[in-house]
């Protein structure tokens, strides 16, 4: 067994482990006491129904994750609205398939002291480090992780969200214990303010970090340097 510390690190939607690996480098490779871990949403995305791809930076976005990486453009779930004429409540269609995934990764390879995530990502580390806690074990989602598994000590939010589907509202209450540092891009244009403000007013015990960029990894060194101050 490694002695290092161990951080469980989540892509965002269309990005996979190892782009994700490659987003944070410079904060890992500052790092080197911890063991990073990155593994891929098990749901592939057909990127071509998800985004506009006559738009250059969506293109651009694709050809650099294919350039990267062979595990292709992946998912955590896939948000859907409800349609009431057909009766249907939406939700993160394939959760509890990521959910099962993530428990197993996590009795495979050992226990994690600390899990972040960014974007959906983000939204899903937050949704785990609830659902790790005692006072949730008897939540329906639950059921997916492993009886046993400890709770991390800590969460890092990079542009991160809380779940806006009200079938969800229980993992926020009464609230998520752990120290999280919330990191979050003025200029960010695809998760706004309120979303994150939204999840932060449901972590009991949060630091939060604002940086000049947008929907990405601040990358100066002074915001660095808080992510490295938090970790520690």
């Amino acid at each position: 067994m490694t002695s290092k510390l161990r951080i469980l690190c989540l892509h965002g939607f269309t990005s996979n482990g190892h782009v994700h690996a490659h987003q944070v480098r410079r904060i890992t490779k500052a790092l080197p006491q911890y063991e990073f871990l990155f593994p891929d949403g098990p749901h592939v995305v057909d990127v071509a129904s998800q985004m506009d791809m006559d738009t250059p930076a969506n293109q651009a976005w694709a050809d650099m994750v294919n350039m990267l990486s062979t595990s292709g453009h992946r998912a955590w779930w896939f948000a859907r609205d409800g349609d009431w004429n057909n009766k249907e409540t939406g939700g993160f269609y394939g959760l509890e398939k990521s959910l099962d995934y993530i428990g197993s990764y996590i009795q495979d390879s050992g226990p994690v002291h600390a899990i972040w995530g960014f974007s959906q990502g983000a939204c899903f580390a937050g949704m785990l480090c609830a659902l790790m806690q005692e006072k949730h074990s008897s939540h329906p989602l639950r059921k997916h992780l492993p009886a046993k598994i400890s709770p991390p000590m800590a969460g890092v939010i990079f542009s991160g969200f809380r779940a806006r589907f009200p079938q969800y509202d229980g993992l926020y209450e009464p609230g998520i214990d752990m120290p999280m540092l919330h990191v979050i891009g003025k200029q960010d244009a695809l998760v706004h303010s309120e979303r994150s403000e939204a999840f932060i007013r449901v972590c009991k015990n949060s630091d939060v970090l604002i940086h000049a960029g947008g929907h990405d990894i601040p990358k100066s060194v002074e915001d660095q340097a808080r992510i490295f101050e938090f970790l520690k």
